[in-house]
Formats: structure tokens, sequence, C-alpha cells
């Protein structure tokens, strides 16, 4: 019964993001609503004050993408350079790439009921660093991202 009740949840999120993804479905303002990790199969959200919250990425329909990345406390937020690059879909993923041979991010992309899109690492394979267990751990954690389309 515990390993049925276990599995569900797992089943169930990886139905949803076997959706098709679109330019339409992806394109717009998008704004943070909420990041984190995943530990032991378990969600961890980050604590995030409005300045990272104001993280945000325009995803444009001509093919480029900005993401501009907030940092500081609330009353010192601080925008980096925003980060142009070009997008495109490959199956169940986006890529932001430079040029074929620089993919800047790639993320697997889920699109919620309530109408966030989640950005999730794209981790094809483990990634195995000699004697560093930390660095191999944070190297293989799948981030997220969810973000609220904006218009």
């Amino acid at each position: 019964m515990h390993k049925i009740f276990f599995l569900a949840p797992f089943t169930a999120v990886s139905l949803v993001s076997a959706q098709n993804l679109t330019q339409e479905n992806v394109t717009g303002f998008w704004k943070l609503k909420e990041a984190g990790f995943y530990e032991d199969q378990k969600k961890v959200v980050k604590e995030f004050d409005n300045c990272r919250l104001m993280r945000n990425y325009a995803i444009r329909e001509d093919g480029f993408a900005i993401y501009n990345h907030i940092e500081g406390k609330s009353g010192d937020c601080r925008s980096s350079e925003p980060r142009l690059s070009f997008w495109r879909i490959v199956d169940n993923r986006i890529q932001f790439y430079v040029d074929d041979q620089n993919i800047l991010e790639e993320v697997e992309v889920t699109i919620n009921k309530d109408h966030t899109i989640t950005f999730s690492s794209y981790i094809p394979e483990q990634k195995k660093l000699n004697r560093d267990a930390f660095s191999e751990k944070i190297a293989n954690t799948v981030h997220y991202d969810i973000l609220e389309k904006q218009f």
C-alpha cells in the first residue's frame, strides 16, 4: 500500500509533463512565483523575498528570450545584466542558446493546471565527479522555478 501511494504522485507528474509544448503556450512575460529543488524525492521551497521574486523571462515569438536575474533584499534589489538568447522547443524542453554549440540553459517544461509553468533542471544523465560527493550531489539536484504569466 505504501509503495502505491509513493509512486502515484510521480506518475501523475509524468503524465502532466508529457504535454506537447507549442510556441503559443510558452511565449509571454513570465515572472517567478516559486522556486526550489527536490531532495530525497521531496519538494523543498526556497524562501525568496520580493527582490528575487522579480526574476523573469520574456519569451518572444520571434525566437529571442530575455532572462532578468534579480538579487538582493527588499529595499536593495540589484539586477544583473539581462541575458539575451535564442530559444527553441525540443520535445518537452526549452533550450536557451547562443548558437548550436552553446546552450546556456535547458529546462523541462510542465504546463500546470493553474496556468503557470514549471521549469525543471534537465539532467539527461547523472554526472560523476570523482572524489567530490557534495559537488556531485549539487550537480545532480533537480531545481525548479514556477513562473506565472503576466501578459
